[in-house]
């Protein structure tokens, strides 16, 4: 099964400032740098996050990576009959062995198993990330890619905005005993990377974070807020390269976590789905965009824009 949402990797046009803002802004920890590819981790796990030199000068999704139990072969082999394009074995540090799929709409998938654990990362004075949280992508049919989410990975969906059958936006969980309410969120819209987040233990914590990021040239794109859906507080940063970064902390837990009972649908007009404090979806947070590279496309670095 799948048991983690456990990483992305993504392609950067400057390097050296997208890994100063995710260990002075963030609070990663560099676990190791591997030519033009840099490994940064969250907690005693090689990696939370791959950040690779651009060399189209463009800012773009490289890989969404799900962490596997059991055969990864047969995890190929699932998501091969779902729909999903086999684009080959890959190796890299961090991890016993992985594999690349290309899903509809063109996104990469890696499927790894056997992450590196390595030492904690040493201890800071703001409140340091303890995991990957999640991503959120775009599909013009949230529907569709939500069966096929079901249908390649057996992630299972957590809730809905606007109904079922054409959602503005879905959230999905992995099939394991309290999961994180969200490993994957897919919003209505062209194809394109959303944001992606990271965890903190307090919101005393997260809010630190969020002191520390804010200063005369850099501002919140939304938040702070609670989300109705999966129960967190939020912030949401921009990296250097532009990329939506959400810090958050609190998220309901899909097991025996009280505020949990069963799926929901939430109704675009209810408030709360979006933030329980009042604010409502500002417009840069939904005209967020970071294009994404195609596998299939990846000899020429063919960039989705």
């Amino acid at each position: 099964m799948i048991t983690r949402v456990g990483s992305i990797s993504l392609d950067v046009p400057d390097l050296g400032a997208s890994i100063q803002f995710f260990v002075h802004k963030v609070g990663l920890e560099v676990t190791e740098v591997d030519g033009d590819t840099v490994y940064l981790r969250a907690s005693n796990r090689h990696h939370d996050l791959i950040l690779n030199k651009s060399t189209t000068g463009v800012t773009a999704l490289r890989h969404l990576n799900l962490e596997v139990e059991g055969d990864l072969a047969e995890h190929v082999a699932r998501a091969v009959a779902a729909g999903a394009i086999d684009a080959g074995p890959i190796r890299h540090p961090g991890v016993d062995e992985a594999h690349l799929l290309e899903i509809p709409l063109g996104y990469g998938v890696k499927l790894y198993s056997g992450i590196e654990e390595v030492p904690e990362p040493s201890p800071t004075a703001i409140e340091r990330p303890f995991r990957f949280s999640h991503f959120n992508v775009t599909a013009p049919d949230v529907a569709a890619m939500v069966e096929f989410f079901g249908a390649a990975f057996d992630l299972r969906p957590s809730d809905w905005l606007g109904s079922t059958d054409d959602p503005f936006l879905a959230w999905l969980h992995c099939p394991v005993f309290n999961a994180p309410h969200h490993g994957v969120a897919i919003l209505k819209g062209d194809p394109k990377l959303h944001h992606i987040a990271f965890d903190y233990e307090t919101v005393s914590g997260l809010a630190d974070r969020v002191d520390n990021y804010v200063d005369e040239s850099h501002y919140l794109v939304w938040g702070m807020g609670r989300h109705g859906t999966g129960g967190s507080v939020f912030a949401y940063t921009e990296d250097a390269s532009g990329v939506l970064v959400e810090l958050d902390s609190g998220m309901i837990s899909i097991g025996d976590d009280p505020r949990w009972s069963e799926p929901r649908v939430w109704s675009l007009s209810d408030q709360r789905a979006v933030d329980e404090w009042g604010s409502a979806i500002p417009e840069p947070w939904l005209a967020k965009r970071t294009a994404f590279i195609r596998p299939t496309a990846s000899a020429n670095r063919s960039v989705e824009v």
